[in-house]
């Protein structure tokens, strides 16, 4: 019995009653690589294993004379097997057991003559040999090669089946270089069949032994004589087509004779090569929407209807741009267009190939095969017949493009006669310099016209000079200049400048000028716009006086409603007072509520009055500054801290921040301080209640960053350009919020100005605004550290009560 086992190619597991493991045949030992003893007396459980019920279960489940099949793994010394089996119950030599007859569990699926069909079947000689050279299998196109039966073939060497001595020694030294590198490889080779030598593609690849030893030998070849064949041909054909694509300026006649001689050609190799009954080659007429067959060879469908192959058109083109499979093998009955298939049949037109022509998604035509019986030596061409598709696809694409330049070139010549005409009536000047800035042509007339000048004088006028032999252009009215003009780049230039009559007057020239750098010429046309010029500069001058007018209307307006409301308040005050101490019943508790409404409207004229006085001085550049080395974040960090009494009312939390304690800088700290507490007073008008008022300083090796941010109703993007312009009042309306004339931020601006600054503003409407407020960072090398006076502390508190009088309405 045991022999039997182990002669057996399934795994026998045997199962004493105790749930032991009594015996496994050579089988299992091969496949797990251990010996009988290792595995003999070993409990079921520590070895067998299962994903469901445990292999005693399963035992104790099994009924008399019944199997059980389940999937397992066996797993010792850390390797894991895994199987399908079937459980039953049987006797091991005269001793009750239990039996489990297994195989790999991929064999669940299939069995080794499912793979042995499958081989047998496909396109490929497939076959095995030990390292020796002896043969293990074989397929049946294996067999079928030389003529003889597996049985025959299993057990030969390779000097059993082959005779010529030369093809012995290939087959030598590719199975030792196999040997020799251990991992596949491919080769080509020519084999005698019949009497023709014939050529082979060989991929051999090892089965190693766990000591990554060779074990076997594991070959597949296929018969390539076609692709070999198909290979000269299409080298042969791109030469052709190279030559084609040469001629095609040639003339018409020349490469349309070279284009159908080739295309013959190619028509019979398909032929002879593929064993087809007939080609037909067709080109798409894109004005005609129409195939039209340029080749026919053999048995072809070559009888439509005008009608016919319109509607054939039509359907193709739709099938191709919905990406429709168009190409490859069809059985005529695969055919959706029964008018097509239906002729197909009527010539007893078996199969067909359809192929492309296409270039760039373009369908330009087809190449089609037919057969009139089932065949399949045209299933191993697609690739070689795609490369002719795409070589026609380059080639008939250049022959289009040729005849559409020479159909442009047709056209451009018509247009350039009807151009000569046209410049000869024109009002403009219009003529064409080299690149060397030589006069190529000009209609003469209307220069003499508009300048007086001559072809010749105006040529050897200096401003023309400049203009065409130095390329220097420079446009009298923006200031642009171009330069370098280069005939390598398309490139138009239009600007306006002013050029020398005859009779010593100005002309305003409005020019276009165009390089042609295929001719390497400059191409220009000269319209006289004194006219124009004279007119737009009285225009802009009147909407100058306009815009003027009207910027005084509206500050005056305004500097009248912020001297009227203090002055209405204070008068009112008094009026007040002198009505009360007539009646003698003035209340002397509220005397301090109004002599604070008068002093702060007091501040507001004198901020105003101060605001116009120093803006007067700057734009006069006369004015008055103290610079000196002064600590900036010692002084930002005062007025912050100064600020902070104002903010109460408005539940407003003031917040300061500095990346330095400390950095002296040349500065006037009155200026600064004027500059921060404008713009703290402006976040203040502008932010919400609740809402923080964040200062922060950033000092680097170069500047000085001073930052105000409010979260406020924010600025919109529009107003921002003009914002620091001097009179300009962003709320302008009835509705204000808050008072102001208007011309802080420009002395903001101005003061930044003169300390070699920049003032920034980021805003974003309904979140708030960011001042920044950017100032070198030097010192003053000549001067010492200054320390702030007495006097200028002392008067800080005035400062802000007058900075901040417009807040509290």
């Amino acid at each position: 019995m045991v022999n039997v086992f182990n002669y057996m190619d399934n795994f026998i597991f045997v199962i004493s009653l105790n749930r032991k493991i009594k015996f496994t045949n050579k089988a299992v030992m091969n496949k797990i690589k251990i010996n009988l003893k290792d595995i003999i007396d070993t409990p079921v459980k520590d070895c067998l294993y299962t994903n469901g019920k445990s292999i005693n279960n399963l035992i104790d489940g099994l009924g008399k004379d019944e199997d059980i099949n389940f999937d397992f793994y066996l797993q010792i010394y850390n390797k894991k097997f895994e199987f399908n089996g079937d459980l039953f119950e049987g006797n091991f030599y005269e001793e009750k057991s239990y039996f489990i007859v297994a195989r790999d569990l991929c064999e669940k699926y299939y069995s080794r003559s499912d793979l042995e069909t499958l081989l047998d079947n496909i396109n490929l000689s497939c076959f095995i040999k030990n390292k020796k050279g002896e043969y293990l299998y074989a397929n049946k196109r294996k067999c079928d090669f030389h003529k003889k039966t597996k049985k025959e073939i299993i057990g030969c060497r390779a000097n059993d089946l082959y005779d010529n001595a030369q093809e012995l020694g290939y087959i030598e030294n590719v199975e030792n270089e196999l040997i020799k590198r251990k991992e596949p490889f491919s080769d080509e080779n020519v084999f005698a069949v019949d009497g023709e030598k014939k050529w082979y593609e060989v991929t051999l690849s090892p089965t190693l032994n766990e000591d990554k030893s060779v074990k076997n030998i594991n070959i597949t070849s296929r018969n390539i004589d076609i692709r070999k064949h198909l290979d000269k041909t299409l080298d042969y054909i791109s030469i052709k087509l190279r030559e084609i694509n040469e001629s095609i300026n040639k003339g018409e006649d020349i490469y349309k004779n070279n284009l159908m001689n080739l295309l013959n050609y190619i028509s019979e190799k398909i032929i002879n090569n593929f064993k087809s009954d007939g080609v037909a080659i067709s080109l798409y007429n894109k004005d005609e929407n129409d195939f039209s067959i340029l080749i026919g060879k053999g048995v072809i469908v070559d009888d439509f209807t005008i009608t016919e192959r319109k509607e054939t058109t039509t359907a193709v083109h739709l099938k191709y741009t919905q990406k429709c499979k168009l190409e490859g093998i069809k059985y005529v009955d695969e055919i959706e267009n029964e008018m097509v298939t239906r002729k197909l049949k009527e010539k007893n037109i078996y199969k067909i190939g359809i192929y492309n022509i296409t270039v760039k998604d373009e369908l330009l035509g087809h190449v089609v095969i037919t057969f009139l019986q089932d065949t399949k030596s045209i299933e191993f061409g697609y690739d070689y017949i795609k490369t002719i598709c795409s070589h026609l696809a380059v080639t008939i694409s250049n022959i289009n493009e040729s005849i559409k330049i020479k159909n442009e070139l047709k056209e451009y010549k018509q247009k350039k006669d009807y151009l000569q005409k046209c410049i000869e009536i024109s009002v403009d000047i219009i003529g064409k310099f080299d690149k060397n800035g030589n006069l190529v042509y000009i209609n003469e007339d209307r220069l003499k016209g508009i300048l007086g000048w001559s072809a010749k004088e105006f040529e050897d006028l200096e401003q023309i000079k400049k203009h065409f032999r130095d390329k220097k252009m420079v446009n009298q009215d923006s200031g642009s200049v171009y330069e370098n003009f280069d005939f390598e780049n398309d490139l138009t230039v239009h600007y306006e400048s002013k050029v020398l009559c005859k009779n010593g007057e100005y002309k305003w020239l409005e020019w276009n000028i165009k390089n042609y750098y295929d001719e390497e010429t400059l191409f220009f046309t000269a319209r006289d716009i004194t006219s124009k010029k004279e007119y737009q500069k009285n225009g802009k001058l009147l909407e100058q006086a306009v815009e003027m007018e009207d910027l005084k209307n509206r500050f005056f307006n305004n500097l009248s409603h912020e001297f009227k409301t203090p002055i209405n308040i204070i008068l009112g005050i008094v009026q007040l007072i002198e009505q009360s101490r007539s009646n003698n019943n003035y209340i002397l508790d509220n005397l301090d509520f109004h002599i604070n409404i008068v002093k702060r409207n007091s501040y507001r004229l004198l901020r105003l009055v101060q605001n116009l006085l120093d803006l007067s001085q700057v734009k006069s550049q006369y004015y008055d500054m103290n610079f000196g080395n002064y600590d900036i974040v010692e002084i930002v960090e005062d007025i912050v801290m100064s600020v902070a009494t104002y903010l109460k009312n408005k539940n407003i939390n003031l917040i300061f921040d500095t990346n330095c304690e400390e950095q002296i800088i040349s500065c006037d700290p009155e200026k600064i301080e004027r500059i921060v507490l404008n713009l703290l007073s402006n976040a203040i008008k502008y932010n919400k209640d609740d809402n923080d008022i964040e200062v922060y300083m950033n000092v680097s090796k170069s500047f000085v960053k001073i930052y105000i941010k409010d979260y406020g109703i924010g600025i919109e993007a529009h107003e921002l350009e003009n914002i620091f312009e001097e009179f300009i009042k962003l709320d302008d309306g009835l509705t204000r919020p808050c008072e102001g004339s208007g011309i802080g931020l420009s002395i903001v601006n101005e003061f930044t100005r003169i300390h070699k600054g920049e003032v920034r503003v980021f805003s974003e409407l309904g979140r708030g605004t960011t001042f920044e407020v950017i100032l070198p960072n030097k010192i003053n090398n000549t001067a010492n550290r200054n320390i702030k006076n007495n006097k200028y502390i002392q008067n800080k508190m005035e400062r802000c009560n007058i900075e901040f009088s417009d807040i509290y309405n």
